[in-house]
């Protein structure tokens, strides 16, 4: 827990040193003063792994970020240089590339997978940084936040009582602390700061040696031990601090502090919405060097996370042991293996735009760090509001929010490469959509379009086919989450006379207006109704998911998901009342039985031999086979046998008369714009 913080102090130079009555004076001379930087596009701080960095906007060109670091424990050297996009407050960076002969090997060859994205605030720089790789070990991949300023101060300026998050490898503290104007400082955790705190530790507070490669950098020592360099953020009227723990020694653990100057905050001074970018850990715990943004939703004394099972109450300004302004505080129960377990979480907010996290994986000693930025809220859509569960809903495409990350592709090509040469098919698929079966004879005009429900007629009226329908859940502010039916309404959006105005309708599975976004997510994740991995079957999360269909709007690429659409009626069928995602179980699974990187997906014999391997070890499955999850084959739609039928009618070339749909897939496809 985050209150075992005096034993994760006492790692990086013991605990009370006995000097509590006069709170740490420094009785060196003064230090020298510092160079600190004055404003400008250049930011320096540290990142959470424990190295330092500067980072410099548009350079060397607009449009373009230098990341340089400047000194690391695991081997990091050099610049890289990318471009950035601002969305919002926002900006994310892509294609990094080595600058320079002195980046490592093993990190020009990884840039480019290296993920980047940050805010700034009144001179602060803070983001997450991944997948960057660990070149003194040779394996391994770092992932952290970086904490960065451009505007610096003498340590005159900066004398005052703090508050801070501080983490070291797996340990973690928070509390106070107090700087005085001749350096001295003394370190009060898991509480408030006081001349003579319970195990206070001192140190002191001197201008780094190399100021032309650290400006306005300071070298912290707790108990006569290296801690690392703190790097000030000089606001309007506020002060952050960021130190770059290196450690005492080449085996102590790595990590960094959070500092801010201790005023009070008022009960809902963190309400609303955030995303806390924090490491990503695998199914052992281990981490993954990616990042794993996480939706917070916070309203008066309330915490809630859509990785944390129940709200979590919380504590302003201190803990349950005592007060601390500056920090929030609260702890909540989860089970893991069956038992009940008791974790932590401290926040400490930098300003109305940046907060900065720890919390503990619950069963572990474990505390992650986190940076955390407004999520803003949308333009609530009150159409949907009032609508209950069963009810059919005319939605405009548009409003349609995913709740997975990726399609596959080919599906939706194959159908609009099937449109282009047989326009019939386009609205008799809407009728389907509508629970209108098909079109009626006749039904359909010169001047009919997908876009105007009232320019085509069907054989049934809406909702007649109950189970042809596709279905939502309305979320907060009113938006309308898809949870099936992501490829009927992309293929909507795309189609010729369709776009993202045009209406469908669509059966309410629940409306769960009335949560917050956490709480939301947390719900629909409990009851199944998102599927959270990419196109590459790696973990996805809320926040990762694209805000609108469409081909151009986000939607990820699932190979896998298209290879099971293909062997549908071949090797499993659609069951009645299915579970939503079926095809995706079935992709996760034949991840491990076809290999799609060896399979030539342009040419249709390559792919059509794929399918039907798949489709076949699909039927040779006992039907209590689990396939993905807790599913079974059975569950799934198996058949007990491979229909050759099928699969023969599937394979027809787009030259016959009735083209298969594997081969319209790829017809279109290649036919596409690079």
């Amino acid at each position: 827990m985050l209150l075992l913080a005096t034993a994760a102090m006492t790692a990086c130079g013991g605990g009370d040193d006995g000097n509590t009555a006069s709170g740490g004076t420094n009785t060196d001379a003064t230090p020298a003063e510092v160079k600190p930087l004055a404003g400008g596009s250049l930011y320096v701080g540290s990142v959470s792994f424990g190295d330092t960095v500067s980072v410099q906007l548009d350079q060397p060109a607009a449009g373009q970020i230098t990341l340089r670091f400047l000194d690391s424990r695991f081997g990091l050297a050099g610049a890289l240089v990318g471009q950035y996009t601002q969305n919002g407050d926002t900006y994310r960076v892509s294609k990094l590339t080595a600058s320079g002969a002195d980046v490592p090997a093993a990190l020009a060859a990884a840039a480019s997978s290296i993920t980047f994205s940050f805010t700034l605030d009144d001179g602060l720089l803070s983001g997450a940084l991944g997948q960057v790789p660990n070149v003194k070990t040779g394996n391994g991949l770092l992932q952290g936040y970086i904490s960065a300023a451009n505007k610096g101060a003498q340590l005159k300026d900066i004398a005052g009582t703090y508050s801070y998050l501080r983490q070291a490898g797996d340990t973690a503290a928070a509390g106070q602390l107090a700087i005085q104007a001749d350096g001295s400082v003394r370190v009060c955790a898991s509480q408030g700061y006081s001349a003579n705190c319970t195990g206070g530790q001192t140190g002191t507070l001197s201008a780094d040696a190399d100021q032309a490669r650290y400006p306005g950098a300071f070298a912290l020592t707790i108990a006569g031990s290296k801690v690392g360099r703190v790097f000030v953020g000089k606001q309007q009227g506020s002060t952050a601090l960021f130190v770059d723990e290196t450690g005492a020694s080449a085996s102590a653990a790595t990590g960094n502090w959070v500092v801010r100057a201790a005023t009070s905050l008022a009960a809902n001074a963190v309400d609303g919405d955030w995303i806390c970018a924090e490491p990503e850990l695998d199914d052992a715990n281990a981490t993954t060097g990616r990042t794993r943004r996480n939706i917070i939703s916070v309203g008066g004394n309330v915490l809630a996370a859509d990785n944390i099972p129940s709200d979590v109450p919380l504590i302003y300004n201190g803990f349950a042991s005592g007060a601390a302004f500056g920090l929030i505080s609260g702890t909540w129960q989860e089970p893991v293996a069956s038992q009940m377990q008791t974790a932590s979480l401290a926040w400490l907010p930098v300003s109305t735009k940046l907060a900065y996290q720890l919390r503990q994986v619950p069963g572990t000693q474990r505390v992650l760090p986190a940076v955390c930025t407004p999520l803003p809220a949308p333009t609530p859509i009150s159409t949907y509001l009032q609508a209950t569960a069963q009810q059919n809903i005319l939605v405009t495409m548009a409003d349609l929010r995913p709740t997975q990350p990726a399609i596959g592709r080919d599906q939706i090509y194959y159908k609009l490469g099937r449109y282009a040469v047989d326009s019939v098919k386009n609205f008799d698929d809407a009728c389907e959509n509508n629970g209108q079966n098909k079109t009626a004879k006749d039904g359909i005009k010169t001047d009919s379009r997908i876009d105007n429900l009232n320019s085509f007629t069907c054989t049934k009226t809406v909702g007649e086919k109950p189970e042809d329908m596709k279905t939502l859940v309305v979320g907060p502010y009113g938006e309308p989450y898809l949870t099936d039916g992501h490829h009927a309404f992309t293929t909507v959006w795309e189609a010729p006379t369709g776009g993202p105005q045009a209406k469908m309708w669509i059966r309410v599975q629940d409306n769960l207006s009335n949560l917050n976004r956490a709480q939301f997510f947390r719900t629909m994740r409990a009851r199944k109704l998102v599927w959270l991995k990419d196109g590459d079957n790696r973990p996805a999360y809320p926040a990762d998911l694209p805000r609108q269909l469409g081909l151009a709007n986000g939607l990820g690429n699932d190979p896998y998901r298209s290879l099971v659409y293909f062997t549908r009626d071949i090797g499993y069928s659609q069951p009645t009342g299915a579970t939503e995602f079926t095809e995706f179980y079935w992709g996760d699974w034949l991840r491990k039985v076809v290999d799609l990187k060896q399979v030539n997906l342009n040419d249709t014999t390559a792919y059509l031999a794929a399918v039907r391997k798949a489709a076949e070890a699909m039927v040779a499955l006992s039907p209590d086979t689990i396939v993905s999850a807790d599913k079974t084959a059975a569950t799934l739609g198996r058949l007990s046998t491979f229909n050759e039928t099928e699969f023969t009618a599937l394979s027809q070339p787009v030259s016959s008369s009735k083209p298969g749909k594997l081969p319209y897939a790829v017809d279109y496809r290649s036919k596409l714009t690079p």
